[in-house]
Formats: C-alpha cells, structure tokens, sequence
C-alpha cells in the first residue's frame, strides 16, 4: 500500500512522540527534563540537578516530514555569554545564532546558521539539528558589504548524514538544556552553560561555554560510536588576519587554540577523552559523515576547528563528554565592529582577570562542576519561592540574558577619562544593539539597572560614576555615553550627549543613585557625599529648565523646559509635551524627594529644606491646575490654551518612584486612588495582552500617532503593575505582569528577544516597534519588591530574595 504524503506525515508525528520518553527497544531514558511536556507553554516539571521541581517553556521543534519544519514559536534562542563576554546564540533548531564574541557587535555577525554536534554509531551519522536556519532581523542587520559575514538563509544540505527528528529546548539563563530525537540507538542530551554567578563579578566574565553533551545506551548491546564538535571560529575581519596559529593544549583541558592577536579561542574536552582534533566541519555533509574515522585538516588560513571524542557504551550505559569552547578577544571598536573606520578603541574588563583561553578552558575543565552547582543552586533559589508564581520565576530567571547580550566593560585606558578609576573602569549597556545602538541611554537604565544594583553592584557604581562624571557644567545629566542618537558611533563610552530628554533625565540619575544607596549606603558611608554634588547640581538645573514669568515656582517645577523643547522618556506623547504636564510634573517632584534625602545624607540640611519647600509648591500646583475630578490632565498650558485630556497610562510614575524608595507620595493619596480606577476602567480594560498607553476617560481608544493606538510599553506597564500592588490591588497588578509576561514568552517567543514596546489589543500582541534585546525590560527584577510591599532594598535584607540568590551563588 502506499501512504499519502499527509498520512506518512502523521506517522513520522507519532513516532517523535513515542520517541519522547523512551529508547529505540522501549527502555525508558535518563534526561534533562521529562519528554512528554507540553511545547510552548509553560509546565512544571522536574529536572537534572534541581532538588525541588521547576517551571520553564519547552520549545519544540520538529519535521513533519522532509519538507515541512515545524515548531513553537520562539524568536531567538538562549544567548551564552557572561559580563563583558559577549555571547553566541543557541538557537532552538541546534544551530549557532548571532554571535559577539569576536566583538562584532553592531550589526552582529550573524546568524552563523551552522551545526555544532554530530554523533556517528554503526556506521551512520546524525548531525544534531534542523535544516531550517535562523533569519536575520532587525534594522541594523541591513549590511553594507563590509561587513557581511555570509550568514546561511536556506535549508543546510548535510548530504550523506540524517539529522534530528525532533528538538526539545529548554533555556533558563544561563543553562540551554536540549533534547535531541534521532532514530539512533544512543540518546543525546545537551547541558550548554557559561558561568553567571550573582554575586561574584571576577567569576561571572569567565569567557567560555561548557557543552555537557549526554550520551545514553537505548538498547541490550554495546554501542560504539564518536560524538563531534565544531566551530567556525572568528571572520578574518574579526581576526584582522588571514592567518590562524593552530596548536594542542593538553592538561585538564585537552584541545586545540587557534590564536589571532586580535581573537583567540580553544576547543577541547574536559579529562581524558579519546580525543581527536581538526578542522572545522561547517555545513559539509560528507565531512560530518566521516567523524568515526577522520576529521578535516587544520589549515592556517581556516579559522574553523573540530574536535571528536569515540566512545563504547555497555547495555544501558551512559557517559557525559564535556566540550569546552573558551575565547580571548580583547578590545572592541566604538565603531561597532573591530573593521570599522569609526569610534575609539576600547579593552574588555574580563580581558584583564581572563588574558589566555588556553587557562580559561583549563580552568573551566578543572571547575565545572563546581560552577554548575553554583548556577543551579541560585536558580533553584528563585524556583523555589512561593512568593513567586512560576512564570513569574522562569521569566525573571531569563531576564538576565541581557546583561550579557547587551553588557560591555571598559578597562580604563585611553581614551576614557582620568576620572575613571582603575577598579571601576566604565560599563554600560547598549539599548538595543539591532535597532538604537548607544550605550548608558540614561532612562534605559533608569527602567533597567535592578539586576545589576542587586547582583553586581560593582557594575552599577561604575555606571553612576560615569555619569558623575560626563555631567555637564550647567547641570544637565549626561543622556548617553555615545551612541545613535547623537550621531556618534554606536557604542563608543567616549562621545556624551546631552540629548533631548533634558526634562525626565534627571529623575533617572537621581533614581539610580538612590538605589544603590538604599542596597548599600549603610555599608559604604562617604557614598551619599560623594554623589550629592552631582544631584544637587541637576536639581537645580532641572526646577530651573522653565522660567515662564506669569508662572508660579510651583507650575514651573511642574513644567517642560521653556519652548517645551525636546522630550520626556515617553517619547511620543499626543498631541505633544507643552506646559505643565501630569507625568513630567510628578516625576520632578519624585527628584526633589530623592534629592532631600540625598542631601540630608550628605549633612546639606540647607538643600534639604530647599527640596521639600519645591516639592509641597509643585504639589500644589499639579492638584490645582492638572486635576480633573477622575484623574489628572495630560498637559496644560493656559498661555496658549492647549489641553490635553487623554487618560495617560503612566501618568502616576512618580508616585510609584517614592514608593519604590521608600519616600513619601507626591500626589494626593485620595487622587491616587481614583486615577488608578480610571486607569483600570479605560487603558486596562480596553488591552488584553498589557496596557494601553493612552485612552479616552470613556473607556474607549485613542487613535493616537507616535507608538499606535494599541501600543503598550513594557516597562511602564510593570511600573503601573506595581503602583497597583502598593496601593494595596496586588491582582490588579499581577494579572498586568502576567498579561505582558505571557505576551511576549508563550504568545510570540520573545522569551530571549526582548522588546521595548507590543501591540496591547487582543488581536495581535506583536512587537509594536522594531525593538529586541532592550535591557530597559530588567525593570522586571523590580516586582519581587513589589509583591511584598517593600522598597527597593528588601530583597537585599537578610533572607530577602536576592540575598538567598547571591548567598546559593556563592556557595554558602
């Protein structure tokens, strides 16, 4: 008889899921994570290493047949990389991503497209993926020719090999945990990780990536057989030669380096392997096929490596081979890539305490297990709290990806500034490395720099040091540290802007200084005095920026700058900023609370009381002009007889910001109250999958330019979520986080593609904005503070949840 194509189809279907949870002969196999999950969705589960179960997303991705790839949708895979490190993409069809390690950054290089594993038994070969590669995204993936690194974009041939039936991925940063099913008689799991430990900075810019890669005996009889891992290595741009130095490391760490002097990497395995090395196997399909007996020549004009481990398997036998890639490519031009005819040249952090690869990886060999547990053991921190539903766990876990994918470290050398001290250097974070590539843009990390205060405070002093110190004479905090914006190169950390956020800039310096002094003030006592002259300096700088003379102190405190010049961190109001503005208004009231406290810190009880005289005056102001009776007017400016009465989503920030800190409100409590029901009512009713940024009072859209009528913004929508919980709605709040979380990682996979802005009606949900990886999205390491009604520093108490994270990351 002969099956429809269809039919044939469906059996292949069935027998992937047969395949799931056991082997060719019915024996039930050891994995990572069990095989009969749902795919895209969230599931709790238990899994190797964890004690207590976990909650993650499996994606799945499989071939109904040859010719149709299927699979849950996910945008991009799991970034592995550390601080500073930049990081490789391992996508979810088992095929390399984008990839900065060789400090091609903006555009990345990329999708590499190109396999990493093979396994051969019985004289067959099964290169461990899907054909289908990974398309490029993002408008700063257009390339000129310079810069093109000839990415594959069409089904990978591998002649004369097989490849997976199905694919089942796992990603909780910084662990990938994949399951490849093949119809070989050895099973394979994938653990890939790289060190990420909160707590241990030195320990978390480790260069380098461990490839558990499990191999398990399905069947009664003894299975002999090679596994394979290849790399392509740097571009000959990125290596700035065509010339590679191929050479054997032997110890704990057993491989192969090949060394540029402008990028280095090692390949090997961990222990004594029957190993053997060579050249790289790319997408050459008779190459992988011949792993059992030989591998490519190594080449000095070839980048690429191989290395091949054979093995015997017993009866229901198992073995784990660790692969170990490590790299050591120091310095990064400004100009986005290490080619580039702009920006100044800059020297890694992790190049200073990691300077050879061949030590990283040996390193690595030696403590791997020991890392490891440390990861796991953080994570299992977070898995277990039950404060804490479990997608709200997963996502805050993934969060993390982009400190590495958007995180770089400067060394202090030329050209930063002789400020810049030696252990601080200069980091930053670029906003979003496909489509605005700049870095320390000052409200990004007003939304974004949780994670870092919490887990690496030495990273976040740097940052604020360097906006201490590019503060401009007159005031004005720096809006970035170079960058797009400004026409500078995209991330150079020696080209400062003022910008044109000049109103709302001030509010994040403050915000972050702040921060960090309520985690760490206690401890580093001169922190306050240190940092007081530069808020003190933007305080009045900023009551200063509107002098309208028929205005009151109050209304200006409340007001855009005279002109109503520039912009606030929303950055496409309706129908414009002008006058006094709801929004803005509290968000400088917020500042003058933050500025008092700061002042009084620093013995400045003189400024103090300047600051709370300006707050009760633009408080008065905002109630008297801006309110409405259900809520407070978008702008108002009486000289002109503009108004604008949209409902803004986000209008009670600055109330938020002096409950996060602990401060007293700005706004009238009562007010509070009744805004946030009208809020409830009009933006919340009308999005399904966040908030809307603007409505009318009526509850209906407002059709609105800039961002879209539907268009939510993700990091205000978790600042509203939590006012809600603080103003004592907390299912208000978490059904808003959900609603967002949920959007992005179930509905459209941007689990590790983060971006800024989505569609907030029901019929979409997409990304409203060409917009991924954007860190500003960190303001999600904020809710756990939130949910239990504490200001920022609770976690950081004893057995608060970050000092639980930081003390299982060490260890303890």
């Amino acid at each position: 008889m002969i099956l429809s194509k269809d039919f044939a189809a469906l059996v292949i279907c069935i027998g992937v899921l047969v395949a799931c949870g056991a082997g060719v002969n019915g024996q039930e196999v050891e994995r990572i994570f069990p095989g009969d999950l749902q795919g895209g969705s969230w599931s709790t589960f238990r899994a190797e290493g964890f004690s207590e179960p976990v909650t993650g997303v499996i994606y799945k991705v499989r071939r109904l047949r040859e010719d149709i790839p299927m699979g849950d949708k996910v945008t991009n895979g799991m970034a592995l990389g550390g601080i500073d490190t930049g990081c490789i993409d391992l996508e979810t069809n088992g095929l390399l991503g984008y990839c900065t390690i060789f400090n091609t950054h903006v555009p990345r290089r990329g999708p590499i497209n190109l396999p990493i594993l093979g396994l051969s038994v019985g004289g067959k070969t099964w290169v461990l993926c899907d054909k289908s590669p990974k398309p490029a995204g993002g408008s700063w993936q257009v390339r000129p020719a310079s810069v093109a690194v000839n990415p594959v974009f069409t089904d990978l041939k591998l002649d004369g090999v097989e490849t997976v039936r199905q694919i089942e991925y796992w990603g909780h940063y910084p662990v990938a945990d994949l399951e490849f099913l093949t119809d070989a008689p050895v099973s394979v799991g994938l653990r890939a990780w790289n060190p990420f430990l909160p707590g241990d900075v030195v320990g978390s810019m480790a260069p380098g990536i461990v490839f558990e890669v499990q191999l398990r005996n399905t069947t009664d009889s003894t299975q002999k057989g090679t596994i394979a891992f290849s790399f392509p290595g740097p571009t000959e741009k990125e290596a700035g030669t065509n010339q590679f130095e191929h050479g054997k490391i032997q110890g704990d760490f057993n491989g192969i380096q090949v060394k540029t002097d402008k990028a280095t990497y090692a390949l090997g395995v961990s222990g004594k392997e029957n190993l053997r090395t060579g050249g790289e196997l790319g997408a050459d399909g008779t190459a992988w096929s011949k792993i059992a007996t030989s591998l490519p020549t190594t080449d000095s004009t070839r980048p690429g490596s191989s290395v091949a481990v054979d093995f015997s398997l017993g009866e229901g036998e198992s073995k784990v081979v660790r692969f170990i890639l490590t790299w050591y490519s120091p310095t990064w031009k400004g100009g986005g890539y290490n080619w580039a005819t702009t920006g100044n040249t800059f020297t890694h952090m992790y190049a200073k305490y990691y300077p050879d690869a061949s030590k990283t990886a040996q390193m690595l060999a030696r403590d791997h297990k020991k890392l490891l547990d440390r990861v796991l053991a953080w994570q299992q921190v977070i898995y277990a709290d039950k404060k804490l539903p479990g997608w709200l766990q997963d996502s805050l876990i993934n969060n993390l990806y982009m400190i590495t994918e958007d995180g770089l470290w400067c060394q202090k050398k030329d050209p930063l500034p002789a400020w810049v001290k030696e252990e601080d250097g200069l980091f930053g974070l670029i906003e979003c490395p496909r489509a605005c590539p700049q870095i320390e843009c000052i409200p990004c990390s007003f939304y974004g720099n949780m994670p870092l205060v919490y887990f690496f405070p030495e990273l976040a002093l740097s940052t604020l040091r360097g906006y201490k110190g590019y503060q401009f004479p007159e005031g004005a905090a720096v809006w970035i540290f170079g960058g797009c914006t400004d026409d500078t190169p995209p991330i150079d950390f020696a080209r400062p802007s003022r910008g044109y956020q000049t109103t709302t800039n001030g509010i994040s310096l403050a915000s972050m200084v702040d921060r960090y002094l309520l985690c760490y003030g206690d401890k580093q006592k001169d922190l306050a005095k240190e940092f007081h002259p530069t808020i003190k300096q933007n305080m009045i700088f900023t009551v200063n920026l509107r002098t309208t003379p028929s205005y009151s102190i109050g209304q200006r405190i409340i007001s855009m700058p005279d002109g109503n010049i520039g912009t606030e961190w929303f950055e496409a109001p309706e129908p414009g900023w002008f006058g006094m503005v709801s929004h803005v208004g509290g968000l400088h009231l917020a500042q003058l609370r933050i500025a008092e406290r700061i002042a009084r810190q620093a013995g400045d009880e003189e400024f103090a009381k300047q600051c709370k005289d300006w707050a009760q005056a633009g408080m008065q102001a905002l109630d008297e002009n801006l309110w409405n009776g259900s809520y407070y007017l978008n702008c108002l400016e009486p000289e002109t007889g503009k108004k604008s009465d949209l409902v803004f989503a986000y209008q009670l920030d600055g109330q938020w910001v002096t409950l996060f800190h602990g401060l007293p409100g700005v706004f009238r409590e009562d007010r509070v109250k009744t805004t946030l029901d009208t809020i409830k009512k009009s933006n919340l009713t009308i999005s399904k999958t966040g908030v809307v940024n603007y409505a009318h009072a009526d509850g209906s859209p407002a059709a609105v330019g800039g961002y879209g009528t539907y268009a939510c913004f993700i990091a205000e929508a978790f600042m509203l979520a939590m006012h809600y919980m603080y103003e004592g709605q907390p299912e208000v709040g978490m059904e808003i986080v959900h609603r967002v979380c949920n959007n992005m990682i179930i509905t459209h996979g941007y689990t590790w593609d983060i971006p800024v802005m989505t569609r907030g009606d029901v019929d979409t949900g997409e990304v409203a904005l060409d917009s991924h990886d954007y860190y500003q999205v960190m303001m999600l390491w904020s809710i756990p503070a939130a949910i239990e009604g504490k200001d920022f520093s609770g976690p950081v108490k004893p057995g608060g949840l970050v000092d639980r994270i930081v003390r299982a990351a060490r260890g303890a």
